[in-house]
Formats: C-alpha cells, sequence, structure tokens
C-alpha cells in the first residue's frame, strides 16, 4: 500500500483549528508538576496486522487505569524516528498506543533507543508475528513517569484533543529493531509544532 508521504507534510490536509498539534518539543524546564495519575498497563496476546495509508498499525486489546477511569487500547504503531523532542533532543523511536474512552482519545507514546546490550528486541518480534503480551510490555519502560498535554494525531486528519501522554524513560532496542522499522516506513515523523503557551505537566511514577 502506498504511505502517507512525510516529505509532503506541508501538503496534508489541515484541521480548521491548528493552535494545538502534535508533536511538540518538550523543555523539560517548563513543565508543571502532577500530583496524581498513576498508570496501569495491560495487553492481551493477540495482535492484528493492518495495512493503512497512514502506516502499519497493529490492532490489539489492552487497557489503560488512570485515576480510576479506564481506556481501550485499539491499536498501536511505531516511527522511525521520534515524533516528540526532549530539550531538542531526538530518540530513535517512538511507539503510540491509541486509546479510546467514548469519543475521547489518549495517545501513550513510549520512546526507545538503540542499545548493544539488546540482541533480539521487541519490534523484531511483533514483525516476525512471534507476539504475546509479555512482547508488548518490553516497549514500555518500568518507570511510567511521563509529561501530560493536550494536542493532536500527528496524521491526516490531525484531529485535535487528543490527550498525550509521553512516557519520560526510552526503553533499549536493537540495531535490527531500528533497522525494521527503517526497511517498512522510514522517517516517519511529523515536523514539530508550536506549542502556543499550552501547559505541559509531569507525573513523577516513582513518587
Amino acid at each position: 500500500m502506498r504511505h502517507l508521504d512525510y516529505t509532503e507534510q506541508e501538503n496534508w490536509r489541515q484541521p480548521d483549528d491548528t493552535a494545538y498539534q502534535s508533536p511538540i518539543d518538550i523543555a523539560t524546564q517548563s513543565v508543571q508538576p502532577q500530583k496524581t495519575g498513576q498508570l496501569e498497563i495491560s495487553f492481551q496476546d493477540k495482535v492484528q496486522y493492518d495495512d493503512r495509508e497512514i502506516g502499519e498499525q497493529f490492532l490489539v486489546h489492552g487497557q489503560l487505569r488512570l485515576d480510576n477511569q479506564i481506556w481501550e487500547l485499539e491499536r498501536f504503531h511505531f516511527h522511525d524516528g521520534a515524533e516528540h523532542l526532549v530539550n531538542g533532543q531526538r530518540h530513535d523511536v517512538e511507539t503510540h498506543f491509541v486509546f479510546q474512552h467514548e469519543d475521547q482519545t489518549l495517545v501513550l507514546a513510549s520512546f526507545g533507543d538503540v542499545s548493544a546490550n539488546v540482541t533480539t528486541g521487541a519490534v523484531q518480534n511483533i514483525y516476525d508475528n512471534q507476539v504475546n503480551s509479555a512482547t508488548l510490555m518490553r516497549l514500555l519502560p518500568d518507570d511510567h513517569s511521563y509529561f501530560h498535554y493536550v494536542g493532536s494525531l500527528t496524521t491526516p486528519p490531525l484531529r485535535h484533543d487528543i490527550q498525550w501522554l509521553v512516557l519520560t524513560e526510552p526503553v533499549a532496542i536493537s540495531s535490527e529493531d531500528k533497522a525494521v522499522l527503517h526497511d517498512h516506513y522510514p522517517d516517519n515523523y511529523r515536523d514539530i509544532q508550536a506549542i502556543n503557551e499550552r501547559t505541559i505537566t509531569y507525573y513523577n511514577d516513582k513518587n
């Protein structure tokens, strides 16, 4: 399938409201502390591959519990090169888990960086269809500290009012993981968008 062309981002169909778009560059010195917001995340074993114009999606059931509200996982996908920056720095990979609660959408973002200590990575296993819930948990850090802000989808229709939780700690991935993503859909990250005085909060999972 022909995928969305990231070299033609300026020609993507734009939403009516472009003030609060994603991704953004998160400046850690500007974030506000958030006292509550512990995450509980679970996955089921079965994963279904679905190739779409916006890129390869992996359909899977799971749940995220946040402040006694349960969000249902619909799908996840990868970005070769992180979409969000932290203090101007880009991680090697960003995984997006897309959750729904009624008509609301929440995206949990997890960074990944190549490590020589990882020989067989979770990404490679997923593309090889060797997946279970334990494999998916390897895409998330043990530390569930995160940044929170309200933004948009990062692919058309670029819908806004999306709740973003960006996990602060990257997971270690293998060089083969990075190569698999680059082979399938290279450099599929959207340009950084203006923050426009949005509030970004930080929840420390260690407290």
